[in-house]
């Protein structure tokens, strides 16, 4: 059962994740074009990150934005996982809704390379794909679909107190 006590505090950090993954996506791009050896500049309006503009000498490699997703979830993952195990269930949903999104986003941005499939197939994988991702994520945290108490009793242990 969760816990009603945590919802201001999981309420709060869930209103702030948005943001943090803006800065941390933001980011991954910038030094995945940096390290191509591109010109890049993060642009800004006040706190918030609104993207980054590059200069380069040649086409981009698709591999760039396989860099910039890889850091951007290893970055953003850490979190999730830290959520989970202090029971912040809203906050740690939206980081798994986040980390399908920059999945999803690595091959939405790829479609360029991809002229020969119908739209409406792209969308189609586009979601399914978003699913996917998230319901592995899901499922690789341990998280069923109902809220629930994070610590768990386990049948074992019931008779094996001290």
């Amino acid at each position: 059962m969760y816990r009603f006590k945590l919802l201001p505090v999981d309420l709060t950090v869930s209103v702030l994740v948005p943001f943090l993954a803006l800065w941390v996506y933001e980011i991954s791009n910038l030094i995945a074009l940096a390290s191509q050896g591109d010109g890049v500049s993060l642009t800004l309006s006040g706190l918030i990150p609104l993207g980054v503009a590059g200069v380069s000498q040649g086409a981009l490699s698709p591999l760039t934005k396989i860099l910039q997703i890889a850091m951007a979830t290893g970055l953003i993952l850490p979190f999730g996982i830290i959520f989970s195990k202090k029971g912040l269930i809203i906050a740690e949903t939206v980081i798994l809704s986040t980390l399908g999104v920059y999945l999803a986003s690595s091959y939405w941005e790829m479609l360029s390379l991809l002229t020969e499939v119908p739209m409406a197939l792209h969308t189609g994988i586009f979601i399914a794909g978003t699913c996917a991702v998230v319901l592995v994520l899901a499922r690789e945290l341990d998280r069923p679909h109902h809220f629930r108490h994070p610590t768990r009793i386990h049948l074992s242990n019931l008779g094996s107190r001290p």
